[in-house]
């Protein structure tokens, strides 16, 4: 009804403009979405919804009846109300989905279809008062007229329609292409104050990205989150993985660690989502007891992935080398995504004493050397050391070396695993 009739039987109503970029913005995202299930998505331009050929999918989803109930339930836990049928062509399923109808041949869509009111058509407001005014109320009644009758009446527009919507005629779609990055908003419908109440919206956006992800056989290495505010600058948060996934389950438990460290300084009106790049996702094998090489370093990954989630980035590093002859200075941290730069020595040990140690070489049995490190005179620590592999009385092998200079003795540098 018009918004001033509906504002005198309701005074305190609250109206909302239609924001129809806003639509699209989202049957962009859902396309996307529904790629998970069939390779062939198309967004009709003239209305507002999807149509996707689920024949192809069959083997691996079951009937489109099965197919259309997973989509009703997975995006109702994605926050839209979805309602889907099925039909040998793209008309006749757009009017079997507000039925909940499936039809399984192309013989069957005049009996299923037919006793629809007109309005349910995709014609012309026109088309159907004209079509009124000549006592044509549904479906049916149309088509028990000749084709050349119905041309003559209303039009080749609407012979047309009707051959499309039967299968007489072809009715090609363009098709829908995923695009190589993901981008989300949520306006929220009350404020969030608290960053754990932050968990289940992201969460369905997480599930949205992921979604998205299986349609492309993407995934993500990380992601961004945009948290808006009322007349306050937007907090930013990102989620860093060390190496590519389109698992929830992962990304959430990153999040969770996030969020628990996270005091929101304002009320939060909004939420965006962003995964600028698209990564190729490379599937593994699993083994039965999680035992293979690979395996085992996803592991030791997504522990890594917590504790920087927990602790700051910065608070969890590896280690690369760096071209100093010196042990202390032959080292530098750097972040995990960064190649290692450097060969390991087997005559030289993985871990150094933070302080040499001084000690007393009689203590111990020399089983290798000397190496002779000179080097250092260009920035005031230089140094003369003869390093020595040495075996305590309790059978650990160390390192040790005799210093010349700058101060004479004996030390312990470390320790060999």
């Amino acid at each position: 009804m018009p918004a001033t009739a509906a504002l005198g039987l309701m005074d305190t109503l609250l109206l909302s403009e239609r924001d129809i970029s806003a639509e699209q913005r989202v049957l962009q995202c859902l396309a996307a979405w529904c790629y998970q299930y069939s390779h062939q998505v198309s967004i009709p331009t003239d209305r507002n919804g999807l149509l996707l050929e689920a024949g192809a999918s069959e083997r691996l989803f079951g009937p489109p009846e099965a197919l259309g109930k997973r989509l009703e339930q997975e995006l109702g836990k994605l926050g839209y109300h979805a309602i889907a049928g099925s039909a040998p062509t793209p008309e006749a399923a757009w009017l079997a989905a507000p039925e909940g109808l499936h039809i399984c041949g192309s013989g069957h869509i005049r009996r299923h279809i037919g006793p629809l009111p007109l309005k349910r058509l995709h014609l012309d407001t026109t088309q159907q008062l004209a079509m009124k005014h000549m006592g044509f109320r549904r479906l049916q009644d149309l088509l028990r007229l000749p084709r050349r009758a119905l041309t003559r009446r209303f039009g080749p527009g609407v012979s047309d329609y009707l051959d499309r919507l039967l299968g007489i005629r072809a009715d090609p779609r363009a098709l829908y292409r995923p695009p190589q990055s993901f981008a989300s908003r949520l306006d929220l419908s009350a404020e969030i104050t608290s960053s754990q109440a932050l968990l289940f919206p992201l969460k369905r956006l997480l599930e949205e990205l992921c979604g998205v992800l299986r349609g492309g056989d993407t995934a993500v290495q990380s992601v961004q989150i945009v948290l808006g505010h009322e007349d306050h600058e937007d907090t930013r948060l990102e989620l860093g993985l060390q190496s590519p996934t389109q698992t929830t389950a992962r990304l959430v438990t990153v999040l969770r660690e996030r969020l628990e460290h996270l005091r929101l300084s304002r009320p939060v009106r909004d939420i965006r989502l962003q995964a600028p790049q698209l990564l190729k996702f490379s599937a593994d094998q699993r083994s039965l007891f999680m035992d293979t090489p690979a395996e085992q370093q996803q592991g030791i990954e997504q522990l890594t992935e917590r504790l920087q989630a927990r602790l700051g980035r910065a608070s969890v590093t590896g280690i690369t080398g760096v071209e100093d002859h010196r042990p202390e200075y032959s080292w530098r941290p750097r972040a995990l995504d960064e190649q290692v730069n450097c060969t390991a020595l087997a005559h030289r040990p993985s871990w150094l004493l933070p302080r040499p140690k001084p000690c007393a070489i009689e203590d111990y049995e020399i089983l290798a050397g000397p190496e002779r490190i000179e080097s250092g005179w260009w920035d005031g620590r230089d140094c003369r050391r003869d390093y020595f592999i040495v075996r305590d009385s309790h059978g650990s092998m160390l390192w040790a070396f005799h210093e010349y200079k700058p101060q004479q003795g004996w030390y312990l540098h470390g320790i060999f695993a």
